[in-house]
C-alpha cells in the first residue's frame, strides 16, 4: 500500500528533455539579437558580391558590343566611301551629298565609339569587379560556416570584408545594384525596370551608333 501512494519519481531522461524544451523556448530569442549583426554582415555581402558579379559582367558586355558597334559603323564609313567612288558617276548631286552626310556621320561615330572605349577601359574594370566579387564571395561562405561566431569573430570579418571592398578602385553602378536586387519575392515592376535601366546602360548608345547612319540614309534617299 504503502508503495502505491508514493509518487512517481522523474528520470533523469524526462528531467534533461524538459530542460532541453526550456533551453529551446529561450534560445530563439536570444539567438536572433545576438545573430543579428552577423545576418546583416551576411546580407551586406550578399548583396555586394552579387552587384560587383552583375558589374563586370555588364561592363564585359559593354566591351563586346562597343567591339561591334566600332567594326560595323567602320564597315559603313568603308563601304559608302569605296561605293560613292565605284558609282560616283551614277549618282545625281541631291544622293552625292547624302552618300557623303553619311559617311562622315560613320567617321565620325567610329572616333566617339573608339574614346568612348578608351576612356572607360572595360576589360580592365571587369576584371577589378570579377576580383572583387570573388573576394567577397570567399568571405561570404567562409562566415556562414561560423553562423555561431562571437562579436570579435563578426568584427574581424567586417573588416575583411571592407579591405576586400575597398581594394577595387573601381565601384558597381547604380543598375547593378538594381539588377542584384531582383530576387524571386520582389515584384516585378521592380524586375523590369532593372532589366530596363540595365538595357539602356549596355545597349543604347551602341545600338543608336550602329542605326542611324542607314537610318539616314534610307528616310533621306
Amino acid at each position: 500500500m504503502a508503495s502505491s501512494n508514493r509518487q512517481p519519481s522523474l528520470t533523469p531522461r524526462v528531467v534533461a528533455s524538459i530542460e532541453e524544451a526550456i533551453a529551446a523556448r529561450r534560445a530563439p530569442k536570444g539567438s536572433e539579437a545576438g545573430d543579428r549583426p552577423a545576418e546583416q554582415l551576411l546580407g551586406a555581402m550578399r548583396t555586394v558580391k552579387a552587384a560587383r558579379f552583375n558589374a563586370a559582367e555588364r561592363l564585359e558586355r559593354k566591351h563586346i558590343v562597343s567591339l561591334f558597334a566600332m567594326s560595323m559603323v567602320s564597315l559603313y564609313f568603308v563601304g559608302l566611301s569605296v561605293w560613292q567612288a565605284v558609282y560616283a558617276q551614277q549618282l545625281d548631286a541631291a544622293a552625292n551629298r547624302l552618300v557623303t552626310l553619311v559617311s562622315i556621320m560613320s567617321s565620325v561615330f567610329t572616333l566617339v565609339l573608339a574614346l568612348i572605349e578608351a576612356m572607360n577601359d572595360y576589360k580592365m574594370k571587369a576584371h577589378h569587379m570579377h576580383a572583387c566579387a570573388l573576394a567577397v564571395n570567399d568571405l561570404y561562405h567562409e562566415f556562414k560556416l561560423m553562423r555561431g561566431a562571437d562579436a570579435a569573430l563578426a568584427q574581424e570579418f567586417r573588416r575583411r570584408y571592407n579591405e576586400a571592398v575597398r581594394s577595387c578602385p573601381f565601384n558597381h553602378a547604380r543598375v547593378d545594384y538594381l539588377m542584384a536586387r531582383t530576387e524571386p519575392d520582389v515584384p516585378w515592376r521592380e524586375k523590369a525596370w532593372a532589366r530596363l535601366r540595365y538595357a539602356i546602360d549596355v545597349y543604347a548608345v551602341y545600338g543608336l551608333c550602329l542605326i542611324l547612319p542607314p537610318l539616314v540614309l534610307v528616310l533621306f534617299r
